[in-house]
């Protein structure tokens, strides 16, 4: 029995990855760091579940056994590939949960893995009577089976140049390598050391080329078999399969993502919930980290992998109930991930010492306006970030020391992120002091091959490049050793202050023992700390050795962010190694925005940041001239090259994560990395307020995450000005258009969030102005809506008599808030004058204090007072992209938006395409105009409709006025969102039997994309009424506002009546109108009168 069963253990755990890829819905938000479960009530419910939840409708299904799932094992790459839910099923009847999710997603195609043993014919009977079409993948045994669908994922575009293969009959090294291989997008084939049952493997590798990394030890493919099979990798396994799981993780750490983290208890028989974290790993490109009972050693390598690994806003998922998980193991989970920064500590008097719990972005932690001190953002002029070496700890050196004793709130903004570039913590804000009592010492010196001295201090020094002349080796000063100061570095420098220095000689330094010397520092001259306090003359020996050998390129590989990385067996020469001139990529000179030594690579790593152009898919060639030295100064060989890979990726891009860092700040962060030009560009951003209206314009600008500019990375930043930010309760983001950098390019899926707002930003008084129809009056005007209660409260304002005293309102004031609360009116007593005088009735200025916005911030600056303004032309003003059309009903209505309210509306104000609109509303800033269907035979609505996206709306000689009587400003701009579908217009349709040109002209009542023609020619369905024959489109052009449907010559005769209607399926309408400035079109929608048969009589 059990022979049996361990003949389908291992194609059960892909089945279970397949079915639960999908099973975690798309967040917004970053987990808390703390670990949550995850778990169905059965595998056929979660698997229908998980399907129905993630797809309202699919054209394909993968449906395989529940109970054996012994041909199954190639599911991953195949669901992968088809974007299809996997259903399960008992073998001899279809289940009643798969059969209620099938009702729901209606899929066109079912792929069924198994033979009939598996699948019943029942089964597939009963599907065929449904009306689905079957796709049926099978064989005489596992491998068959898995060769079988491997070909079918060949046939559907899936490269298998690039496979891995695990053993077939065991289930440790699957089980971590099926997460890996759902990360990669690769075919899994299954293996042993049988010649017989491995012939349909065999064939497949070679038919193929295929590339094999196998997944296992000796015991899983011997080295008879892996000669066999050309293999050109093996992954060994551990002694047992937690031991796996961790050389896994290690081997493929690169192409795992740290954002989730998935756990499961793998110490028993029983693998359902391994099974399902193998799959969500897999999904998310995500670790799986496997567990063992409480006590078990295996359990805490596991903990201390997570410790590494994970930060506080990772999102750590157990998989399994309590008896499987035990609540004491996930304390320890949750105990060993910290949920802030881990330190924030001081260094003598000017620098701040950062210790992250992860390894971070080394383009944020090193922009200083990522930290704040006493709430002002650091400069570049005055301040200094190093990420060092560990890659979790950040120095930040100040250029102006504080004094002894002096406290400060330090802050940590939420914009320095992880390598990977996630998120990592919220703002930390702590309270450090400042204290130095003791001297600065030499904390390290490292010698880099013969020719390079890298001296770090304990504390930041006062040191420059003069005072190096005071260093000595072997009692000679170090200037006289061939010191070449262009390429000698300081580091950790602010001002005149440095922690490293880093000594590059021209020439070779003595072998053996040599003597390193610093004299004693002078205070307040050289070699002294912040304090005051100088460094004690300092002796340390050190060696040098000696290589004549030649240095060797012992490997070279290529990331998706462009970078190209080079290592060598040893370090290398800082002058020779990092010339760009010394590299060429498949024979071409390289164009470089950058190359450097790989941090924390003792300089044997070169990485450089390439132009793709150079690269080919597949194999890459990178070639190194002999003019490259070691650190030891001897030279590379001539012609030294390497070989290095570039995938031909088909994944998509995705946002992973999205989270709004603050009021004026969103990031996001995609799967891979994606082209700086078309992630920055905003035209492929749209952003709606609560009500849908188009706010896009609020955004004012989006850059790399790192600051780099142009730079191709995978995370960006949305950033709004503060007048501008997101302070209300919900909005939309939709994202589009985004490609990756593969040579290849790949474009995103539309992305769609809703998200709330976060109001942290003061209200503003933006104006106080005496009411220009009534004397007694005054309205102060806010950036933003006011809490009512604070708006009515007397106590919130006072003002300024002829005499310069402040005064409290008279008791008989009377204050109104505004409709929306922008604004409050103010009515003083009939005995007070408000205008200029020298009595105490005179109101001079008025003052407000207190007031508090809807979120209850109070007024920026506590108090605001100014003059009464009777300046009665700065009214509302037009906000750019916001004039859009639409229809309701058959009204073409025109909405935009103003700076701040009107109070009344005069139509004559406004022009669209030069006409007067015949009614209009206002709603806050927010005013839609009125063209009203019926009235002058529609001239209006054609007139505007003519114009299409380049309608002009215009404000000309406005009396209309907000509510102090301020006019509304002149302006002008083009229609932003013309979401208007072209009409037909059935009088100008025409058919035309010449020679030459027999067509049919479908007119409408605006201009049309001509950019797509080629897809409208089954918008229409023609037919000669007079022969009775189908008509079938030879082409299609556009011009203006005419799509013309062209037939075979001699179809259509003088005097023959040719019907045609519109698609009946929305699914064949292409037709749309040009493209409007937010760009997008408006596709056609046909009327009832589109629908149904028209005739026309050809000429």
């Amino acid at each position: 029995m059990w022979k049996t069963y361990g003949r389908f253990i291992i194609n059960s755990i892909f089945v279970f990855l397949i079915c639960f890829l999908i099973l975690i819905p798309k967040s917004v938000q970053a987990a808390s760091g703390q670990v949550s479960r995850i778990g169905e009530f059965n595998r056929y419910a979660t698997a229908a579940k998980s399907a129905t939840t993630n797809w309202t409708s699919s054209k394909n299904v993968v449906l395989v056994c529940g109970e054996i799932y012994a041909d199954a094992v190639s599911g991953v790459t195949l669901a992968k590939k088809l974007d299809a839910p996997i259903l399960l099923t008992t073998s001899n009847l279809l289940n009643s949960y798969t059969k209620s999710a099938l009702d729901t997603l209606k899929p066109q195609n079912i792929y069924i893995i198994g033979g009939v043993s598996c699948v019943s014919q029942n089964i597939r009977d009963e599907l065929k009577s449904y009306g689905y079409n079957l796709i049926e993948l099978s064989g005489k045994s596992r491998y068959e089976t898995n060769v079988s669908v491997a070909n079918e994922l060949v046939k559907l575009g899936v490269n298998a140049l690039d496979v891995m293969l695990v053993s077939g009959k065991g289930f440790s090294d699957a089980l971590s390598a099926a997460p890996i291989a759902a990360a990669k997008g690769q075919i899994l084939l299954l293996g042993n050391n049988d010649d017989d049952s491995m012939e349909p493997v065999l064939t497949f590798i070679r038919n193929n080329n295929s590339n094999v990394t196998v997944i296992g030890t000796q015991n899983v493919l011997n080295d008879t078999m892996y000669n066999k099979i050309g293999a050109v990798k093996r992954v060994n396994g551990g002694a047992n399969r937690f031991e796996t799981n961790l050389n896994m993780l290690n081997e493929y750490q690169d192409i795992l993502k740290n954002d989730k983290l998935f756990i499961a208890n793998a110490g028993g028989e029983d693998f359902p919930d391994p099974l399902i974290a193998s799959s969500l790993a897999g999904k998310w490109s995500s670790p799986l980290v496997l567990v063992d009972g409480d006590s078990s050693p295996s359990t805490e390598k596991a903990l201390n992998y997570i410790k590494n690994k994970a930060t506080n806003l990772t999102d750590l998922n157990a998989i399994g109930g309590k008896n499987v998980i035990s609540d004491n193991i996930i304390s320890k989970i949750n105990n060993a991930i910290s949920n802030d920064v881990v330190s924030i500590t001081t260094n003598g008097l000017n620098q701040i010492k950062i210790a992250f719990n992860t390894d971070i972005n080394k383009e944020t932690a090193e922009f200083v306006g990522n930290y704040q001190i006493d709430g002002i953002d650091l400069t570049p002029n005055i301040s200094s970030a190093s990420l060092q070496d560990d890659n979790k700890t950040v120095l930040v050196t100040l250029a102006n020391p504080y004094s002894q004793y002096k406290s400060i709130i330090f802050t940590v903004k939420s914009t320095v992120l992880d390598k990977d570039l996630n998120v990592i913590t919220p703002k930390i804000e702590k309270e450090i002091t400042f204290l130095d009592i003791t001297a600065p010492k030499i904390q390290a010196l490292t010698l880099y091959g013969s020719n390079k001295l890298v001296l770090k201090f304990s504390e930041p020094i006062r040191i420059n490049t003069n005072n190096l002349s005071s260093m000595k080796i072997n009692d000679q000063s170090i200037v006289g050793l061939g010191l070449n100061t262009s390429l000698s570095t300081f580091y950790e420098k602010s001002g005149v202050w440095s922690m490293e220095v880093v000594l590059y000689f021209d020439a070779p330094l003595k072998e053996g023992v040599n003597a390193f010397k610093i004299s004693r520092g002078i205070s307040g001259e050289q070699f002294d700390d912040a304090a005051g306090f100088p460094i004690e003359e300092t002796s340390i020996n050190f060696n040098v050795n000696s290589l004549k050998d030649n240095p060797q390129i012992t490997e070279a590989n290529y990331t998706t962010a462009g970078i190209i990385y080079i290592t060598y067996n040893r370090s290398m020469d800082t002058k020779t190694a990092l010339n760009i001139n010394n590299y060429r990529i498949n024979g071409n000179a390289i164009t470089a925005s950058s190359i450097d030594f790989c941090p924390g690579s003792n300089d044997k790593i070169v990485q450089i940041k390439i132009i793709n152009s150079l690269l080919n898919i597949g194999s890459n060639i990178v070639s190194v001239s002999d003019n490259v030295k070691d650190a030891y100064g001897n030279n590379v060989y001539d012609n030294s090259s390497t070989s290095f890979e570039v995938e031909d990726n088909t994944v998509k891009p995705q946002i992973t994560q999205f989270k709004i860092l603050d009021s004026q700040t969103i990031n996001i962060k995609f799967n891979q990395y994606v082209m700086n030009i078309y992630a920055t560009n905003k035209s492929n951003y749209k952003l709606l307020d609560s009500d849908g209206t188009d706010i896009t314009y609020r955004i004012d600008e989006i850059s790399p995450a790192t600051r780099l500019s142009n730079d191709n990375t995978s995370s960006y930043n949305i950033k709004f000005t503060r007048d501008n930010a997101l302070t209300d309760l919900t909005y939309t983001l939709v994202i589009k258009n985004i490609i990756d950098t593969n040579l290849k390019p790949n474009v995103m899926d539309d992305y769609t969030v809703t998200f709330n707002g976060i109001d942290n930003i003061d209200p503003k008084v933006t104006a106080i102005v005496q009411k220009s129809d009534n004397p007694q009056k005054i309205v102060i005007f806010f950036n933003e809506p006011m809490n009512v209660d604070s708006l009515k409260n007397p106590s919130n304002y006072y003002f300024v008599d002829g005499t310069g005293g402040t005064n409290a309102l008279p008791y008989n004031t009377v204050i109104t808030p505004g409709e929306d609360n922008t604004y409050v009116l103010i009515k003083f007593p009939s005995n007070y004058i408000l205008s200029y005088g020298t009595s105490e009735n005179n109101v001079l200025k008025i003052g407000v204090e207190y007031v508090k916005d809807k979120s209850l911030n109070t007024l920026s600056g506590i108090a605001y007072v100014d003059n009464i303004s009777r300046d009665y032309s700065t009214g509302p003003s037009l906000v750019s992209n916001t004039v859009k059309f639409f229809y309701d009903g058959d009204d073409l209505k025109v909405q935009f938006i103003l700076t701040s309210d009107l109070d009344n509306l005069n139509l004559n104000d406004f022009k669209i395409a030069g006409m007067t609109p015949d009614g209009g509303t206002i709603s806050g800033r927010k005013v839609i105009l009125t063209f009203a269907s019926g009235i002058q035979d529609n001239v209006k609505i054609s007139t505007v409709k003519s114009a299409g996206v380049n309608a002009l709306f215009t404000i000309e000689n406005p009396i209309s006025k907000d509510i102090a009587g301020r006019t509304l400003k002149e302006g002008l701009d083009k229609v932003y969102s013309m979401l208007l579908p072209p009409r037909t217009n059935s009088s100008l349709w025409f058919a035309s039997s010449t020679t030459g040109n027999n067509s049919v002209t479908i007119a409408f009542d605006e201009n049309i994309d001509d950019s797509i023609y080629g897809l409208y020619c089954d918008d229409f369905i023609f037919t000669n009424e007079t022969t009775g024959g189908k008509l079938n489109p030879t082409s299609v052009s556009v011009s203006g506002k005419n799509v013309t449907y062209k037939f075979e010559d001699g179809s259509i005769k003088p005097g023959d009546k040719i019907d045609f209607h519109a698609a009946l399926s929305s699914a064949d309408i292409n037709i749309r109108s040009k493209k409007d400035a937010s760009g997008q079109n408006s596709v056609y929608i046909p009327s009832k009168y589109d629908l149904r048969i028209n005739t026309v009589i050809s000429n």
